[in-house]
This record gives C-alpha cells, structure tokens and sequence, in this order.
C-alpha cells in the first residue's frame, strides 16, 4: 500500500503523463514505418518528433500562384501591418511591466501556457482545436508568401511535442533560409515572407473578435440564454430558499405565484431578460421583499420540466470586506468602504478589528451563527434590519445597514436552452464549446501575434528588426576576412554549403579522420585544389560551396571531420548593425522576464496567457 501512494506511482498515473506516453508509442510507430524514407521523419527524444513530407507543397504553390498580383499585394500591405505590431507589443508589455511595478492587477498577469503547470488537463483540450489552427495557419501563410515570390518550399510537415505533461501539435512550412538571405532575394520578399505568418495570426484575431460580437446573433435561432443554479445557499450562507430550488435547475421563465401562465416573464439574457433585470425590476414583472414566485424550471438530468415556488428575501448591504477567522470565533473586517466607493459605514467602525459577537450571539461558523445566519432568521422572523450590532473584545459598534433590493440566495452561471429540435439534438454543450473555442482563438492569436513580433531571436519580430536595422544602415562590403567550418562527411553529400554567402578563395581543406577503435591518433588529409572547386549554388553572383570531387572509392570514413578554411567578403557595418540588434534583444528580454517574474511574485500560478 505505500508503494501505491508513493510520489512516483502518483506521477505515473498522471494523466498528463499517459497521454506523453500514448504520444511517443505513436511517434515511434511512425519512426519505424519511416525507416526507408531519407529525412522524413526526425526524433529528438524526449522533447520533440518532426515528420517532413512534399505533399503539400504543390498545394501551397497552387494556391500562390493562382492570383500572384493579389498575393503579392496582400503581403506587402502585411509588412506594414506586422511593423505597426512590432511597435505595439513594446509599447504593451513595457506598459504591462511599468504597471505590475505601480498599481498591479489580476489582468496584468503575463504567465506562459504549460500543460499541466499553468493549465489544467479539462481545460486544455479547448485550446487543441484553437493552437493547431493558428500554427498551421502561421506556417501556412510564410508558405504562401515565399512561393508567391517566386521561391521554392523545401517541405511541408507534422511537428509533435511531448514531455511528461506538455503535449503540442502543429503544422510546419520549410523553405531554404540560405536562399532567402542571400543577395538573391530583394529586401521586400525577405520582409513580405517574416510579416506573413503574423499577419494571418492578426486577421485571425480580428475574425475571432468579430464573431464573438456576433455570437448572440449566431445562436439566437437555435438557443437562448438563461440562469442555471450553480449553488443554493443555507441560511448560514445568507440563503432564503434552500431546499425549495436545487442544483442544475435552468429557471426559463418567472412569475408572481398564484397568476395565470400568461404572467410568466421568459428569460433571454440575449435580448436582455435576466433574472438579475427581473429582480431589479428591470422587466414587466415586479418584485418586492417577501414575494413569493413560481419558476419555470427545466430539469437536464431529467429532461423535464418543472414548477418551483420561491420567496424573495432582502438584500442586505454593510458596505464592508471581510472574512471569517480560521477557527471560525470571528469574523475580521479587511476593509471599509469609503463614500465615495459607496459605503455607508465609514466612520463608524476600523479596518483590522475582529468581531466576536452579533446582535450579542458569539460568533460560531461550525454552529451556523454567522452574520448572514442573522439577516435571514430576521426575516423569517418577520422584521427587516435598519442596523446591526457588532461587538468586539473591547468595544460596541452600530452600523448602518441597506436594502439594495432582493436575492433569492443562490450562486447561478449561465444555460443555453434550447428553441428546437435541432439544439436539442446538439445539447447546450455546443454554443458553450463554440463560446469558449472563440474566446481561446482570440486570445491565443492576439498573445502569439505580440509575442512572435518581439526583437528576439527565433521570433518573426527579430527577422523584421533586423532587415530594417540592415536597411537603415546598410552594407559594406570591402574587406576580406578568415573563416573556417567544419562539416560530417557522408560518401552520398558531395556539396558543402559555406557558413558566408561571398566567398572569395578556399585557403585549405583537410579531412581528419578518426580510428573508430581510438587506439590510434586521428590523421589528417589536405586535399590539392583538384579535389575541389568553390561554385555559387545560389545563384547569386557571389561563391558560397565547396563541390568535392573525390574518387569514387575513397578510404574516408563516415562521420571524418572536414575542415574547410577561406576567405570571404565581411559586411564593414556589421559590428554596429549587431550592437544595435542585440542591445534591443536585451532591453526586450529584460522587459518580458520582467512581466513573467513580477506576475509570478503577484499573482502566484495563475492559469493565464495574454
């Protein structure tokens, strides 16, 4: 029985942990299916697997090519866009880190989202649909822009991550960066491919947004909105109607008890009917403390439906925050609203105090002698309090109280209800699904967009910058420089891709190989320049590989170093393009450790993103 609850039994039956593991016997599946196809699949075991594939290519190549006029037009007016969000998200997580310092608040936190730590198993699965979407999307849209520009998309492919509890899916688009930096694309292709995937991440946002403004108005022909009881309180709890209502109840409609049918007020809380606007007699029903209603109730779990009666009681208001003591002796007041927060007691009683008596009967939480046990068996009782008493260990205090209408005394969240066949069919679990997967497409899009425009390295943000900072500044190009770079000899590679696009002259090309037993020092070979030419593969006007030519029986080994050292053109203005560069990738570092830092101290392990 130890061995069953021990930490590690605990973290084996993890949930998160099944799921990583079911995650890798599929990737291995597919690894081992792969076996005999050169580079389509690559495991980085335990944190990543990537399937290549060229099946999409001609896809994405269709699709770029069919109005390349509109394509090219679209994704320039995305590189304006993509700048104007490159500024934007400085300027927010700066603010964003200025306020977590000032006046911190809950919808500061800036928390990354981690299966499993930040983010809970139930919810995460609403942000599969909404994260598979914007990546490939993302991915996509590079794609489209790279080929629309003339370039060719190396591959297309499947991206899986899975580690203990985090568990990601998404899409990928590879297309050959070495192409895309060199001289041989202009500046604008370079920047209308790096804006593209945010750009599309943006519209994304603004679709998502649309469509939850429109929501009410995509579900009205098939559900309305209404209250469902999430909790009945006792009277302990300030609660006037427990055991006559009961968890689950989706209250339709409401009348005053003893009409006719004609008298029931239909909830719609999108067209504005609410049991809140009821209440506060906002509709054609009005209602006072001591009414007694009939509810129209639709029981789920049964598919039935009901009529209840309830009473309204008075809500009562003290203008205090406050909290019971742990051993439930007290009750301690945490703050005193001012007048101008709408108060009514400022003055006549002090923040810290701790209350052990009201209306002189101790205060005992266990028993159920609380202050809201005293608002309720007053009006069973038949009397509405003007005031209340308050006594602590030294002192006795009046206070004011107010009736700011009338509760029923129960917690509630909303419940669509369906109008036909049809939503019925669907359940209410349907436009909760489509709310809430709007809501995550929204704000995941709208944090990705920010986030991927930051001046940091891997970051479309970075590639922005940087081409613009190259822009600005300009080049150089004079003077020569030494440069060496090693490579794995594989017999089938015979081309050698340089590290520098304008390469001048090879200076020297050994091959060191190495005793595959160790028992020997590995020897050195210096091929002669008839063993090698330097070719522009790019096609760019400017060298940048080496072509081996070397017998086609050779003594070299796999995996013998080649070591190639030359001399190319270096960029003069590059010391200075790289200060400026780097300086910003530091001050946005600080800013964004600084955002997850103080949201960390705040607000402690939020379930967060933004």
């Amino acid at each position: 029985m130890p061995l069953l609850n021990s930490p590690f039994i605990e973290f084996l039956l993890n949930p998160w942990f099944l799921l990583s593991l079911f995650f890798w016997l599929i990737v291995l599946a597919l690894v081992y299916l792969l076996r005999n196809k050169k580079e389509a699949a690559y495991l980085f075991f335990p944190l990543l697997a990537m399937f290549k594939t060229k099946k999409l290519n001609n896809f994405l190549r269709k699709i770029s090519r069919k109005v390349p006029k509109f394509w090219k037009i679209f994704w320039t007016i995305g590189i304006f866009i993509s700048f104007g969000f490159v500024i934007f998200a400085f300027y927010f997580f700066f603010t964003n880190f200025i306020n977590l310092l000032v006046n911190p608040r809950i919808e500061q936190a800036v928390l990354p989202l981690i299966p499993g730590v930040t983010i809970d198993l139930p919810l995460f699965f609403y942000l599969i649909l909404p994260l598979l979407f914007i990546v490939t999307t993302h991915e996509f849209a590079h794609g489209i822009a790279a080929s629309a520009d003339g370039l060719d998309i190396k591959s297309t492919g499947v991206l899986g991550a899975g580690i203990f509890y985090i568990i990601a899916f998404g899409a990928f688009v590879e297309v050959d960066e070495r192409i895309v930096n060199s001289n041989k694309v202009n500046r604008y292709t370079r920047l209308r491919i790096a804006a593209a995937g945010t750009y599309v991440n943006g519209i994304t946002a603004v679709v998502a947004f649309i469509l939850l403004l429109c929501f009410p108005l995509m579900i009205a022909p098939w559900y309305r909105q209404v209250t469902q009881v999430n909790t009945v309180l006792k009277e302990d709890e300030g609660g006037f109607n427990y055991g006559n209502i009961t968890r689950g109840d989706a209250i339709i409609a409401i009348k005053k008890s003893g009409t006719t049918d004609e008298n029931y007020v239909s909830l719609d809380e999108l067209k504005g009917v609410s049991l809140s606007s009821i209440l506060n007699n906002k509709s054609t029903l009005e209602c006072a403390i001591n009414d007694s209603l009939t509810l129209k109730i639709y029981d789920p779990s049964l598919d039935a439906f009901l009529e209840k009666n309830i009473t309204l009681g008075p809500r009562y208001y003290i203008g205090l925050r406050y909290e019971y003591t742990s051993d439930g002796l007290g009750l301690k007041i945490n703050k005193v609203l001012s007048l101008s927060e709408g108060g009514n007691n400022f003055g006549n009683i002090s923040e810290g105090l701790t209350v052990i008596k009201i209306n002189g009967i101790p205060i005992n939480v266990s028993n159920g002698d609380t202050l809201e046990r005293v608002y309720t068996s007053s009006f069973q009782n038949g009397m509405i309090l003007n005031n209340i008493n308050f006594s602590t260990d030294s002192a006795n205090y009046t206070l004011d109280l107010r009736i700011d209408g009338v509760i029923i005394g129960i917690y509630s969240n909303s419940y669509f209800m369906y109008k036909n066949g049809i939503a019925k069919f669907f359940t209410s679990f349907w436009p909760e699904f489509l709310l809430r997967e709007l809501s995550w497409l929204f704000l995941i899009a709208f944090s990705i967009t920010l986030f991927n425009m930051l001046p940091l390295p891997i970051f479309d943000g970075d590639r922005m910058v940087k081409e613009l900072i190259n822009w600005g500044i300009g080049e150089n190009y004079k003077s020569l420089k030494k440069k060496k770079d090693k490579f794995y000899f594989k017999k089938e590679d015979k081309n050698y891709e340089l590290s520098e696009y304008r390469v001048e002259k090879i200076n020297s090309i050994e091959i060191i190989m190495k005793d595959p037993l160790r028992s020997i020092e590995p020897s050195t070979i210096r091929l002669s320049e008839d063993n090698y030419q330097i070719i522009d593969k790019i096609g760019d006007g400017f060298k940048d590989t080496v072509l081996l030519n070397l017998p086609e029986k050779t003594e070299l080994t796999e995996n013998s170093v080649v070591e190639i050292s030359y001399e190319h053109y270096y960029d003069e203005k590059k010391k200075i393009k790289n200060l400026i560069l780097n300086t910003l990738r530091f001050i946005t570092i600080f800013i964004i450790l600084g955002n997850f830092i103080l949201s960390f101290i705040k607000f402690g392990g939020l379930i967060f993103w933004m």
